[in-house]
């Protein structure tokens, strides 16, 4: 196998291996992968990773509140991926799903601790067969039928928690936090409008005294879990499709209700809205939301995730949904924005919002689990070998210094050949105010050259094209002056076969 460089805690020279700076996390440092390095070798590798650097939580903001901090101040960029249904699972299952997610260099999981959409695995049960209440609003003992013949009367009273399955969450929840995972939880994630997706029908059923009582009820069962985010919405609550009287009233009772809880070991909030929103954009509650997630299902992550990074008062900014992988024309066609490679997407979101990024993928967020389209197997895709190598690539450079092209101050990167903001060729960039490094996202789509301005940078730097496909670097250049501006060239089709890379310069 040809040399190569990573750093990872205890590894070391005698090993093959050079130690290099990088933040709290999972990050390998690639500099030198050929295509020929297999995916086997990566994952050995961030194994060996995995188990050295836990984040002491809770996360917390930054000193610039860029982005998130652990306990010790180390930078915490959040390597997310997206898992609706984990709690519809037996603990063996949702154990090989978060050990998987975290050999990939995932640090974080998103889900919905009730379940209710009927394309998932066994609405609203998990994997024991307990739903998670036990009375309906008549008192009679609910079932968990999720089909009502009066809702008034009919849906789950959600005073009344069941203990076998909360039991099961709570035996979740500590295991993410075992493997230093953080997680971000929906307590009632609401569902798109006018559909059976979310919970929206049932928490106006039940009215906001009681959904604050729930509110109050799972914040103080969880204040002593130090690996959570709340996360309020899912799928509506701005425009086009804003929150009615009677939907605003349950939502903040049930904000009112998480955040009345003192002594609570993690306090942040972050939402979803409508597609095309960031957390903050709720008129009633945004303000309220104090980690500013993106979401774009058609994949228009460059402008949401600029308007997240420029949102006043400054909090930190990320990525939480786009098109999945294998959910467009090429998958199980759920999005038509979802086409290959999708991990264009997430290289755009993380060099606009710099705090980190969130993947899903679209047969295995339901975890259901027969045949081909059995979770299980698509646990390991193009997508999300992608994504490891992404988040790698994220740990191995001092990511929390970057600041995207054109906004806090930094000058324009790339002055040609970086087309529209929203154009699929659109090239994303960023760069660090001291000049020491400079990244940029040559997508798919794009043809022709960049030009780099080179006064962003502070000395005279090296320059190589990092492939998102394999991790390999080729096309090292040295002694690059930082003066004037500098035409750079894609070296051809990367291993996939695809257009896309991306161009690191360090000083």
């Amino acid at each position: 196998m040809n040399e190569f460089v990573c750093s990872a805690g205890s590894l070391n020279r005698s090993s093959g291996c050079e130690s290099a700076p990088t933040s709290r996390g999972r990050g390998i440092r690639w500099s030198g992968l050929t295509s020929a390095a297999t995916w086997a070798v990566l994952l050995i590798l961030a194994l060996l990773v995995s188990a050295d650097a836990a984040p002491v939580f809770p996360v917390k903001y930054s000193e610039n509140h860029r982005y998130l901090v652990d306990q010790d101040d180390v930078p915490f960029p959040i390597l997310g991926r997206t898992a609706w249904f984990v709690t519809s699972l037996k603990a063996a299952d949702w154990r090989l799903f978060v050990d998987d997610s975290v050999a990939r260099g995932f640090n974080t999981i998103e889900f919905h601790v009730i379940n209710h959409d009927p394309r998932g695995n066994h609405p609203p049960f998990d994997g024991n067969g307990e739903q998670p209440f036990l009375k309906r609003l008549n008192v009679s003992a609910w079932n968990g039928a999720l089909t009502y013949t009066r809702i008034t009367n009919d849906a789950p009273d959600f005073t009344t928690p069941n203990e076998a399955y909360w039991s099961s969450v709570d035996d979740l929840l500590a295991y993410c936090e075992s493997k230093g995972v953080l997680v971000f939880i929906f307590p009632a994630y609401v569902g798109y409008f006018e559909t059976d997706q979310g919970w929206m029908r049932e928490m106006v059923a039940n009215g906001p005294a009681r959904l604050q009582s729930y509110g109050a009820w799972i914040a103080s069962r969880y204040k002593n879990q130090r690996n959570l985010v709340w996360m309020m919405g899912g799928d509506s609550g701005t425009a086009p499709r804003p929150f009615d009287a009677a939907k605003l009233a349950v939502e903040r009772a049930l904000l009112t209700g998480l955040k009345s809880v003192p002594g609570q070991q993690s306090r942040i909030f972050s939402a979803q809205w409508e597609s095309q929103s960031i957390a903050t954009d709720q008129p009633s509650l945004g303000t309220a939301m104090t980690l500013n997630g993106v979401y774009s299902w058609t994949g228009d992550v460059n402008k949401h995730g600029r308007r997240a990074y420029e949102h006043r008062p400054v909090e930190p900014a990320f990525l939480l949904e786009e098109p999945y992988d294998e959910e467009g024309p090429d998958g199980n066609n759920v999005n038509p924005s979802a086409t290959q490679p999708v991990r264009r997407f997430q290289w755009w979101g993380w060099l606009s919002t710099i705090g980190g990024c969130v993947s899903g993928n679209g047969y295995v967020w339901p975890f259901n689990d027969s045949g081909d389209s059995s979770w299980r197997k698509h646990l390991d895709t193009q997508g999300s070998r992608d994504m490891a190598r992404l988040n790698g690539f994220i740990g191995s450079i001092k990511w929390f210094n970057l600041v995207p092209s054109e906004l806090g101050g930094m000058r324009k990167l790339i002055t040609s050949g970086g087309s529209t903001m929203g154009s699929s060729k659109h090239v994303a960039a960023a760069a660090t105010p001291d000049g020491s490094l400079l990244v940029a996202y040559v997508p798919p789509a794009h043809s022709g050259t960049i030009t780099v301005d080179m006064a962003a940078l502070s000395g005279p730097s090296s320059a190589r094209w990092f492939d998102p496909t394999s991790a390999a670097s080729t096309n090292s250049m040295t002694g690059l002056i930082n003066t004037g501006t500098r035409v750079f060239t894609v070296p051809g089709t990367n291993s996939a076969g695809q257009g896309d890379w991306v161009l690191v310069l360090e000083r």
